[in-house]
């Protein structure tokens, strides 16, 4: 693909501040759009049940806040098991649990019986230690807790082909798009990263048309020493013809830097502000972020799937790799314990040291729809 000049503009600047990207960046206000600052909090479950308080419909306040209940005792119990024991089931039924309670704090409404609209599959062969999930998309999804997380957060799922009504996702696919342990994972399958950070995303403004659009920066370097090719940033940001590569010059100590933008922009009537929360919901599906304790808060990933891969959501990700995890400790444990002896051990490991925490700030972001972080406090 031929690189182009990019679009002229500016950032776009909010009371003489650029405004930083989000997932949330703004609210409405009484009169016009409020941006949005970074929420600190030490205990998520706090902010999150405060949030529900406010559901208008009493059974589905009281069923939601029962959900995170047991959400929060899951996970604090989770906190006090080992990984080769009951950690995985633990962690599971909390963020099932936290699912739920997000469906009903998006919907307002009660749940009826819910079934985890999982099953998970181990293989055949001795010693292999990859299976797969099955995942119910058309056969019974308003009582599938995954189908109802996912349409809670606005993913469309894979259609199966018919006469199935599941779809099949690898063990390998889903835990390779981890990004917590991600180099963890590869080393120990011999893969290459697909993991590529941003430096930076912008919005961007042309006053004179009034219209927005989305900016991404990366270092080039971080796609050549794998292997990767530099228009792997714009055909990986979103589906084909919607980003394009365009032309830089600058560096950064000595790193080249190239960039990425939108190839169409969205108009606004008074301010930007008034567009940046849809165009930053048209990037969501191909951004995974990491939550961080410093500035900005978030730092952003692109990933570069194979051509094998079912791409998913970040949280349906994490999820599914729990479920996943979680019923093999619950039903076959000497298998569990066969995979932690495999060479990726590590990783499971490191994901259920460090993911838990990422998914709790992930999810009460959604919650709030507002960017939630722990601070560093001395």
């Amino acid at each position: 693909m031929k690189w182009v000049d990019a679009r002229s503009g500016e950032v776009v600047q909010i009371r003489k501040r650029p405004a930083t990207f989000s997932f949330f960046p703004t609210f409405q206000g009484v009169k016009r759009e409020g941006v949005h600052s970074t929420l600190f909090a030490t205990e998520p479950w706090n902010i999150i049940q405060h949030n529900l308080e406010k559901l208008s419909d009493d059974s589905a306040r009281r069923q939601a806040i029962a959900f995170l209940t047991q959400s929060r005792d899951f996970f604090t119990a989770a906190q006090n098991s080992d990984v080769s024991a009951a950690k995985p089931l633990l962690l599971y039924y909390s963020f099932l649990n936290l699912a739920k309670c997000l469906t009903v704090k998006r919907r307002g409404t009660a749940l009826g019986i819910a079934h985890h609209g999982l099953s998970e599959k181990l293989p055949t062969t001795s010693g292999a230690i990859h299976g797969s999930v099955s995942i119910d998309v058309t056969r019974n999804p308003g009582a599938s807790a995954f189908f109802m997380f996912a349409d809670a957060i606005g993913v469309v799922l894979p259609q199966p082909i018919a006469p199935k009504t599941s779809i099949q996702v690898r063990s390998q696919d889903f835990l390779a798009q981890v990004l917590i342990g991600h180099r963890v994972y590869c080393q120990a399958e011999g893969l290459k990263e697909r993991f590529i950070s941003l430096d930076k995303i912008e919005y961007m403004q042309d006053t004179a048309v009034q219209e927005a659009w989305l900016r991404v920066r990366a270092f080039a370097d971080d796609f050549t020493r794998l292997g990767y090719g530099l228009n792997d940033l714009s055909k990986n940001l979103g589906t084909p013809g919607s980003w394009r590569n365009v032309n830089c010059s600058n560096a950064i100590d000595d790193r080249r830097i190239i960039e990425a933008e939108t190839t169409s922009t969205t108009h606004y009537g008074h301010r930007p502000s008034q567009v940046l929360s849809s165009i930053s919901n048209s990037a969501r599906p191909r951004l995974w972020r990491a939550v961080t304790s410093y500035p900005p808060y978030r730092k952003y990933y692109v990933y570069r799937p194979s051509s094998a891969q079912t791409l998913l959501n970040q949280l349906l990700t994490i999820y599914l790799a729990t479920y996943y995890l979680g019923s093999i400790t619950r039903y076959k444990p000497e298998k569990f314990d066969q995979i932690l002896r495999s060479p990726i051990g590590p990783f499971v490991f490191e994901f259920f040291s460090n993911q838990p925490s990422q998914f709790l700030y992930l999810m009460a972001s959604e919650f709030m729809e507002q960017e939630v972080a722990k601070a560093a406090i001395a």
